[in-house]
């Protein structure tokens, strides 16, 4: 008696260690990633394109893999399309905020250049 109570015991372990809840939180937040680098214009920049494309591809992945039933692989996949989107949202604003530096550098020099002008 003891022995198939152990047996049981053992295989709802085994059971239990084998379900993993979907990742439904962690879905909703690389989605939530994906579309903020696209809010920024993360398309625009070459490299932050790049891992916007990768982070959008591993969602889509990882919603199959729900599907399928592989949740802790999903998990996974879905934990890195996070820090894609989220390197192409940094990669993005880091190329704005240059193009903006470089326009009051233009705007400045312009100024001065009419400064010296107008003291002549």
């Amino acid at each position: 008696m003891r022995q198939r109570f152990a047996i049981a015991a053992a295989a709802l372990g085994f059971l239990a260690c084998g379900s993993y809840p979907a990742p439904t939180e962690r879905l909703v937040s690389s989605q939530a990633a994906v579309r903020v680098a696209q809010e920024v214009n993360a398309t625009a920049v070459p490299q932050a394109s790049l891992h916007l494309k990768l982070a959008q591809e591993q969602v889509e992945q990882a919603k199959q893999m729900i599907a399928d039933g592989n949740n802790q692989r999903a998990e996974l996949v879905l934990m890195r399309a996070e820090a894609d989107a989220e390197l192409a949202e940094a990669l993005a604003r880091e190329a704005n905020f240059k193009n903006q530096a470089q326009q009051a550098l233009d705007e400045a020099k312009t100024a001065k250049q009419r400064l010296k002008g107008d003291g002549k």
